[in-house]
């Protein structure tokens, strides 16, 4: 009997190792690198876990990364407010078709100036931070001429790379290092356009904003920028398997006596309720959605800008068709789809989903937007489609 007990009893403790294994180990052991935590040395030398213990932070406004996002957040949204009134201001007394030609070589960038409908329809934090800076930072250090060797196609595989190395970091049971891996991201962004500068820059297009849809070039940064969110959604995937990891045990947190003569059952001076476990096709289903939208707002996108340079930004012979052109082009409708395809762009979706990173909210983010977000895309572009072929 007491054979039997032993045997029973160290088949129960194999099985549960097991067990435990299968959750530690990545699910797909070909990611097995992607799993594993990233290095702490960045979190180390940026001094992430430090903040908290400056003089700004802890008090007031600067309490915690939530209000503090927040506070960031909205002064973003007043800036990029003030900037978009001066931009459409200017947009409705310009002819898209003359304003969107190549400026002079020494020509200093301006978010309100040659503008073209691929400009006008970027989201507000590439036209107004990512790419002034990227413009500058051309400008200052001579880059597309020092560095002439660097194509725009190495520039493209760089930020592949990088996106590679940010979802590792977001994959990251540490906040600290989500953070940093939003912060990579962002790197990537401003990477992705960086290379169309170089590109202008290299083939004396200086301020053109147009995709040249033949070119080997365009074919090669929609590939990296689809895995660049791709390589994301692995991270944000892989988190989201750690944290609901039905295997992982959590310590207790214990409760005040106050808190636990208030609950209706029995505490013990610990929290009642059972830690919160989805199974990995749920959490994958859940990503997986996300990626869909993304994926769909980038095309759509894509055709949307295709189409209204078709109408647009074509030159017409006829001088009634001109100007009939010029006030299609300046109408309260279509500067209303222009909009709403700056705030439902792939490149916008990008931004939404680092904030709730930053702030450790990525489930609650993806739980809000599963199913809106791709009929708030889909319905934008058939709107769009059946304005233009009005």
């Amino acid at each position: 009997m007491l054979d039997k007990r032993l045997n029973t009893i160290s088949t129960e403790d194999l099985v549960s190792t097991q067990q435990r294994a299968s959750c530690v180990l990545c699910p797909c052991p070909q990611l097995t690198a992607y799993w594993t935590p990233p290095p702490s040395c960045p979190r180390r030398v940026c001094c992430c876990e430090s903040w908290g213990k400056l003089p700004f932070c802890g008090t007031g406004l600067f309490r915690d990364a939530k209000t503090t996002c927040v506070f960031v957040c909205a002064l973003l949204a007043a800036y990029y407010l003030m900037m978009d009134i001066i931009l459409f201001t200017r947009f409705r007394t310009v002819s898209v078709l003359e304003d969107s030609k190549p400026g002079q070589p020494n020509e200093m960038f301006s978010p309100f100036t040659h503008l073209s409908i691929k400009e006008v329809m970027c989201d507000p934090t590439s036209q107004y931070i990512i790419s002034p800076t990227a413009e500058y930072f051309d400008v200052i250090t001579n880059f597309s001429s020092v560095f002439s060797f660097i194509s725009p196609n190495m520039i493209s595989i760089s930020h592949l790379l990088v996106a590679l190395v940010a979802g590792k970091f977001v994959a990251s049971e540490n906040l600290y290092d989500r953070r940093i891996g939003a912060l990579l991201f962002e790197i990537r962004i401003w990477l992705d356009a960086f290379d169309g500068v170089v590109f202008r820059a290299q083939n004396q297009k200086q301020l053109q904003f147009k995709s040249i849809r033949t070119s080997l070039g365009y074919y090669m940064d929609i590939t990296c920028d689809a895995f660049g969110g791709v390589f994301l959604c692995f991270g944000i995937l892989f988190y989201l398997f750690k944290r609901f990891d039905h295997c992982k045990q959590e310590l207790p947190t214990f409760l005040n006596q106050d808190s636990a003569n208030k609950s209706l059952l029995p505490t013990n001076g610990h929290s009642s309720s059972a830690k919160e476990t989805y199974s990995k096709k749920y959490l994958f289903w859940k990503v997986f959605c996300f990626g869909i939208c993304l994926a769909f707002a980038g095309k759509f996108w894509d055709l949307a800008v295709e189409n209204f340079e078709n109408v647009f930004q074509v030159p017409l012979k006829d001088p009634k068709m001109s100007q009939l052109q010029f006030e299609m082009s300046h109408s309260v409708t279509t500067i209303v789809i222009i909009c709403l395809w700056r705030i439902l762009e792939a490149q916008a979706l990008l931004q939404y989903v680092l904030i709730p990173i930053v702030i450790d909210r990525i489930w609650e983010f993806l739980n809000y937007t599963q199913y809106v977000l791709l009929m708030m895309i889909f319905a934008l572009y058939l709107v769009t489609w059946l304005y233009v072929q009005h």
